[in-house]
This record gives C-alpha cells, sequence and structure tokens, in this order.
C-alpha cells in the first residue's frame, strides 16, 4: 500500500470514527431530551393516605376550573395553589409544575370515562354494545366539553401512553371475547384484535374530531345514529 493510500485511509477512518461520535452524542441527547419531556408531565409522587389524597384531589379540581374559565396560559401553579387553597409548596410535593397538574387530570379523566363505558349492566349483543359504546362516548365528550378539548389541545399525547396502554390492556381481552362469542354475527372475518381496534380507533378518532373542529354536532343526534350506522354497517350482518 501506497502511502497515499495509507494517509486516505487514515483520514477517512478519522472521519467516520468523527461520525459514529457525534451519532452517538446526538443519540443520547435525544434520549435525556425525551426523558426530561416525560418527567415533567408525571407526579412527583402519587398520595397514599386519605388527607394527602383529598389535597391532590382539591389541586387537580382548582386546574380544571382555572383551565375552563380562563384558559391554560392563566393557569400557572400559583393561580392553582391559591384556588385550591393550598401552598405552592404543598403542590410541589406533589407535582413538578403545571404541566404534570394537567397530564394527570387528563389521565384520571381518561380512565373515568372507560369507566362508564364498560360498567354494568353490560350489553348482550354486539348491536346494543355499539350503541352504548358511541352513545356514551359522544355524551361523555359532549357534557365535558370545554376541559375535554382544553385537555386534548394542551396535554401532548405521549404524557397518556401509560394509561391508554393501561386501558388497552384491560379493554381488549373484554372486546375480544365478547366479539369471539358473538362471532356469527359479524360481517368481517378478520383477527378479533383487528376489529377491535379498528372500532375503537374509528369511534374515538371520529368523535375527537368533532369536538376539536365542529362542536355543536355533538348536540345533533343525527351524528349518533350516522356513527353507529357507519361503523355497524362494516361489523354486523343485519
Amino acid at each position: 500500500m501506497s502511502s497515499a493510500t495509507a494517509t486516505r485511509l487514515k483520514i477517512l477512518s478519522h472521519g467516520m470514527t468523527r461520525i459514529f461520535a457525534c451519532t452517538r452524542i446526538f443519540f443520547e441527547i435525544g434520549i435525556h431530551s425525551v426523558k426530561a419531556q416525560k418527567s415533567r408531565y408525571s407526579p412527583r409522587k402519587q398520595p397514599t393516605q386519605a388527607r394527602a389524597i383529598a389535597t391532590v384531589n382539591t389541586i387537580l379540581e382548582a386546574a380544571a376550573r382555572i383551565l375552563m374559565d380562563s384558559g391554560y396560559d392563566a393557569a400557572s401553579t400559583n393561580a392553582i395553589a391559591d384556588r385550591a387553597g393550598v401552598s405552592v409548596g404543598t403542590l410541589y410535593e406533589y407535582f413538578p409544575g403545571k404541566e404534570a397538574i394537567f397530564a394527570e387530570l387528563r389521565r384520571r379523566e381518561g380512565f373515568r370515562h372507560y369507566k362508564t363505558l364498560i360498567q354494568d349492566p353490560r350489553p348482550t349483543t354486539p348491536k346494543t354494545a355499539l350503541r352504548h359504546l358511541v352513545s356514551a362516548h359522544i355524551e361523555y365528550v359532549r357534557d365535558n366539553l370545554p376541559l375535554y378539548v382544553a385537555l386534548e389541545t394542551e396535554v401532548p399525547r405521549f404524557a397518556i401512553e401509560d394509561l391508554e396502554l393501561a386501558v388497552l390492556k384491560d379493554y381488549v381481552p373484554l372486546s375480544n371475547a365478547f366479539l369471539e362469542v358473538h362471532r356469527h354475527e359479524l360481517k368481517p372475518r378478520n383477527n378479533i384484535d383487528f376489529v377491535t381496534e379498528l372500532l375503537m380507533r374509528v369511534m374515538s378518532s371520529t368523535v375527537n374530531d368533532y369536538a376539536l373542529r365542529s362542536p355543536s354536532h355533538l348536540n345533533n343526534p343525527e351524528l349518533t345514529e350516522a356513527l353507529i350506522d357507519l361503523i355497524g354497517g362494516y361489523l354486523l350482518k343485519d
């Protein structure tokens, strides 16, 4: 190998080493940034004693009222603490900032809504189940519209990923088992997991889009019936 070739290879090797080093640094910075972002939207600790639970609930209720009355920008930690009747120091015991407060509020609202969807008495046929899910979802969003829209627009999706995964883990087996029992009443021959996920996404994304862009339609019974017909046309034989 000539000395010129060896020199070129040495320069190339040095350049590649620097590229790999920069790539690793940028990757580590990205991971650190994601973790930092997630920590901003996570509580510092969860209350366990009755008094602490009541305090956190009061903070969340105060945050919700300010959010609906004055908007997200006005909901500083000082304003939330003042409305809740607690010190800012007490607020910071549980939350690192307003982002974590509203993320927790969105998680709790999401879980509360989920409980209304699966509460007894449960439907006994796919047709009645579909009507229950669509009507209950629209009713919840409509009746909680200001808070729902504010939380949807101000709290990033990644902040509630854990809740969504927990809900899916609980709901999907229930839905799959129900649909499998009634497989003879269903049109699609797809895997039941696919059907469950598709129905959830179509329903939630449609209602969410109306809530954010055309909320007045949520008061129109035609929307409920049209969405039931739309999904039912895909799902049900009759």
